[in-house]
């Protein structure tokens, strides 16, 4: 079957869905395709003098496709250009006897003597600069009007036109070859010669852009350019890949979010959501992804379960014995949200037994991150050993005589605990782990809406072992990625992306939740080592700096959105201004936060730290409105 094969230095599926329908066929004059016929219009002659923003007269006619290619011209061909125009200018000045010509003349030599100072004592640098109209309608016919029509419409502001003749082929290749290529094809056209001031200010600060290369459309800036952003570029300014969104009921912070994950979702990343509200729903759905309710109700993370989630740095490798360690370290933590009264004690205790048990039970230290799911002890089978440890004979409730009383008071403690764990939250934490393999999965999301409603203590438990298996499954894609990279098999944009976006996340992060806040920290530290970014969304700016009385978890919290490169801030209540000014010192300006508390929906400020702000309108498409499904 090996005739059959054939090896492509292209992408040929790719060129098949981009190609023009029905073929394409070169003429003098136009460019005749299956659907309709094209032709490009070049600016081959400009005014001596132009105004400020003149390139924006140029590129604002309706109906085409503007380009304009701009290159530098060498310095010393620039010179000698200038030098024989000189030339032929004092030539034809003394060869001339009409009064008019002859001031023409010196006034182009004056022109070209003040060019050639500004380039020789000024570093003035000449630009090649090209543009072309391409044009299209449905019929020849209509082509030549389109045509007829913005010729005359530069004509009107001083420049000339025309459609080079046998050339639409090689203008029409000029649309995927930058100017140096160019130069390469057939025809061996040059740009007009334009001094860089001049081009300069044919469009200067005209508008606000973001056009990440790796980007998708978020909206429009208020100066009307394009916002283009990609959360995973990665340049000199922009060297993480977290965000933080903020903004009140009815800003567009739900379809901030939703379109973030859209884009992600359509560039094969991979995307993990704590939906609190369940809003992602249809969205989830509708990109193919899977919903597990975090409740126990089709599924479970058994907490006993060791994933791998420390990483060499230098060899990429797992590291066993740190992940058992930090393993220990999160039942230890998961333990004292179940018992908050637990004294340092009773826990240094629960950990030596769950040290014994593994070993009881047959978890090799050494490769404790390599066993199948249904191979790790659950719940239940440890409870059984500490009764155990406790009891000599359970049936007859015989307690072992060699207990000191305070050993005796601490395992009752953690039976207890451990037993009503089992009893009234066995769907969350007894039994080996049932969601299914979630790391071939693009798209999960984990609905919390059914936990919100139980105790604090296991919301924050089940939240912090839904957190260790998702930096595990960022690690698990993480590291054959970082290796390719490492190796140069592929490039920054090639790598997968891991993306875990935190709805409502004042839910999650707050001064009852420490342990969380500081595991997020960590995950935020090293999640872009592994191309991986997080998005926290909040209403407010005060959940970012709550009003608590403990310094070191106000710091915690703080520490957590400071890490945040990118902050997309929406509509704000009037009092949190001063708020704003004192977080974002230096970075807003007090026209800016004015601004904000009398923003509408889908107004945004784009925060970059080390880069600019962007203040733009979030703009969806018929179709995402009606994915998105925001609220009343």
């Amino acid at each position: 079957m090996g005739i059959f094969k054939r090896d492509y230095n292209y992408n040929p599926y790719f060129f098949n869905k981009i190609q023009p329908v029905g073929g394409i066929k070169f003429n003098p004059r136009s460019i005749a395709k299956g659907d309709g016929y094209e032709a490009c219009l070049r600016i081959y002659d400009f005014p001596t003098s132009v105004d400020e923003f003149w390139l924006g007269k140029l590129i604002d006619i309706k109906d085409v496709t503007v380009t304009i290619d701009v290159e530098t011209e060498n310095r010393s061909k620039a010179l000698q250009s200038l030098n024989s125009a000189i030339s032929e200018n004092v030539d034809r000045a003394n060869s001339l006897k009409n009064n008019i010509d002859i001031i023409e003349a010196n006034n182009a030599t004056s022109i070209l003597m003040g060019l050639v100072n500004d380039i020789t004592s000024r570093d003035e640098v000449i630009k090649l600069v090209t543009i072309r109209y391409y044009l299209s309608a449905k019929t020849e016919i209509d082509l030549e009007e389109k045509i007829k029509q913005v010729l005359t419409k530069l004509e009107g502001l001083g420049y000339r036109g025309a459609v080079f003749l046998n050339e639409q082929e090689y203008e029409w290749k000029s649309l995927f070859l930058s100017a140096g290529e160019q130069k390469y094809l057939r025809n061996k056209r040059s740009g007009h010669p334009v001094p860089s001031i001049s081009l300069g200010a044919g469009y200067p600060f005209h508008y606000v852009e973001l056009n990440d290369p790796t980007g998708m459309f978020m909206g429009t800036s208020i100066t009307g350019g394009n916002v283009i952003f990609d959360l995973f570029t990665k340049n000199e300014q922009r060297k993480s890949y977290n965000a933080l969104a903020i903004g009140v009921m009815g800003s567009g912070k739900s379809t901030l979010l939703k379109k973030l994950s859209n884009n992600n979702a359509i560039v094969n990343n991979t995307l993990r959501i704590l939906d609190i509200t369940g809003e992602f729903k249809d969205l989830v759905n509708e990109l193919e992804g899977k919903i597990v309710a975090l409740d126990g109700s089709n599924g479970m993370i058994n907490p006993l379960q060791i994933f791998a989630t420390m990483i060499n740095e230098n060899t990429n490798e797992v590291q066993v014995e740190q992940s058992y360690m930090q393993h220990m370290s999160k039942v230890s933590m998961i333990y004292n949200f179940l018992s908050p009264e637990a004294t340092q004690e009773e826990i240094r205790e629960f950990e030596r037994l769950l040290h014994d048990f593994y070993i009881i039970y047959g978890i090799e230290r050494e490769k404790a991150t390599s066993y199948k799911a249904e191979e790790y002890p659950t719940l239940s089978e440890f409870l059984n050993y500490i009764k155990g440890v406790f009891y000599e004979d359970e049936e007859k409730a015989s307690i072992r005589k060699n207990l000191s009383d305070f050993r005796k008071k601490r395992l009752e403690s953690i039976m207890l605990t451990t037993d009503n764990a089992i009893r009234n939250y066995g769907k969350l934490f007894d039994g080996h782990s049932s969601i299914e393999d979630l790391t071939k999965e693009q798209v999960v999301s984990f609905e919390i809406r059914t936990l919100t409603g139980v105790d604090k203590r296991i919301f924050n438990a089940q939240i912090f072992n839904v957190l260790s298996m998702l930096w595990n499954n960022a690690l698990t894609q993480g590291l054959p990625e970082k290796k390719a990279f490492d190796e140069g098999k592929k490039t920054v944009e090639e790598a997968k992306k891991y993306l875990l976006l935190l709805d409502e996340s004042h839910r999650i992060i707050n001064s009852n939740n420490i342990l969380a806040v500081d595991y997020l920290i960590n995950f935020e530290r090293e999640a872009r080592k592994y191309f991986g970014g997080l998005i926290f969304a909040t209403q407010s700016i005060r959940d970012v700096v709550p009003d608590v009385s403990n310094s070191e978890v106000f710091e915690k919290i703080r520490t957590l959105f400071e890490l945040t490169q990118y902050k997309f801030i929406m509509q704000q209540d009037n009092n949190t201004k001063g708020l704003l000014s004192e977080i974002f010192s230096g970075q807003l300006t007090d026209t800016e936060i004015n601004a904000i508390p009398n923003f509408s929906t889908g107004d945004c400020i784009l925060v970059i730290n080390g880069d600019k702000n962007i203040r733009f309108n979030i703009e969806i498409s018929d179709r995402e409105k009606y994915l998105f499904k925001g609220g009343a």
